[in-house]
């Protein structure tokens, strides 16, 4: 049954106009607000930017949503009609739990919406984030340590960070220009490329999260995006790289969402790292209580005391060539 599902204004747009949100169609209303652009001060003699995140706030934005039409067309005209009043609309989405206040900004063709029975509408959503009433995140998840948000593991939210993540971690930022000289009377340019500085970067973290339910799913939802947009910097520590790495919240898309059964919210999160991102290269190695660096038998190996990428302690013994890493579970593990 598609009635219960979407009321505007109290009425059942079912019931009353014929028409619903098909699978896959609230990914855009639900994602996260962008944050609003923050006054910044980009020094040339230094990495990354400097940001004013003492009073972060959400931005407005512009979201669809599609509706298919079930039978008479003549009632989705009235639907339109109900809508483009110029004023605020709320839209009660029972089936997913949550509630917004909208306008309507454009529509397309209904030609289109006649041959095909669906069309999309786009909203204008002015109040992010209404009334909310923080709520500590509650999650089942396995805890993992392998990323966390100002010390707080990620699972804590239910949230798994997901493959691809790492490379956009790893990835180079965009080199800040140097001064540059172009002479008319020579050929070429002439560029101070002594000393490097690098943009601040953006980094897409790909995010599963799961719940029990829906009540569940946006307590942890809502708690992250509080946690996000709290005043000055947040951290990330990637647990494989034993670094952190300071950022701001700055977007939000939603690829995935199935409100029913076992709940599933895929998402992006788009983070700007504004300083200290250069990967840091130094290693700990075990050393003998008077600091002298432990070899192995040939004197070919020190042993490295980074942590396994797959979650266990591990020592490693490294020359120019390969690794053999001894695991926390008692297996070894050679990398070329």
């Amino acid at each position: 049954m598609m009635s219960g599902k979407l009321f505007v204004d109290g009425k059942d747009v079912y019931k009353q106009f014929g028409i619903y949100v098909p699978d896959g169609g609230w990914s855009s209303l639900i994602a996260f607000p962008p944050l609003k652009t923050c006054e910044q001060n980009d020094w040339q003699e230094e990495d990354g930017v400097e940001i004013d995140l003492s009073e972060p706030v959400l931005n407005t934005r512009e979201v669809s949503l599609t509706f298919a039409i079930s039978d008479v067309f003549s009632r989705y005209n009235d639907f339109i009609e109900l809508l483009s009043d110029g004023s605020y609309h709320v839209f009660d989405c029972a089936v997913i739990g949550r509630r917004f206040t909208l306008r309507l900004v454009s529509q397309s063709n209904r030609e289109y919406a006649v041959t095909f029975g669906r069309e999309t509408l786009k909203f204008a959503d002015d109040f992010p984030f209404p009334d909310y009433t923080y709520k500590a995140p509650s999650s089942r998840m396995t805890a993992n340590d392998a990323y966390l948000i100002d010390g707080v593991q990620t699972t804590n939210y239910g949230l798994r960070v997901l493959q691809g993540s790492f490379a956009e971690v790893l990835k180079t930022a965009a080199v800040k220009q140097n001064m540059l000289r172009n002479i008319k009377t020579q050929s070429g340019a002439i560029y101070d490329g002594e000393i490097v500085f690098y943009k601040a970067k953006d980094v897409k973290l790909n995010c599963l999260m799961r719940a029990e339910t829906l009540t569940e799913l946006w307590r942890n939802y809502d708690a992250l995006l509080h946690d996000l947009i709290q005043p000055n910097e947040r951290t990330l520590s990637v647990k494989e790289l034993e670094q952190d790495f300071p950022f701001c919240y700055k977007s939000c898309q939603v690829t995935e969402f199935y409100p029913d059964g076992r709940i599933w919210l895929k998402f992006t999160l788009t983070l700007t790292f504004t300083r200290d991102f250069r990967i840091n290269e130094d290693g700990t190695i075990l050393v003998c209580e008077d600091g002298t660096p432990v070899v192995t038998e040939d004197g070919v190996y020190f042993i490295d005391l980074l942590l396994d990428r797959y979650g266990f302690d591990s020592v490693r013994f490294v020359n120019d060539r390969q690794t053999l890493r001894l695991t926390a579970d008692g297996s070894f593990r050679f990398n070329n």
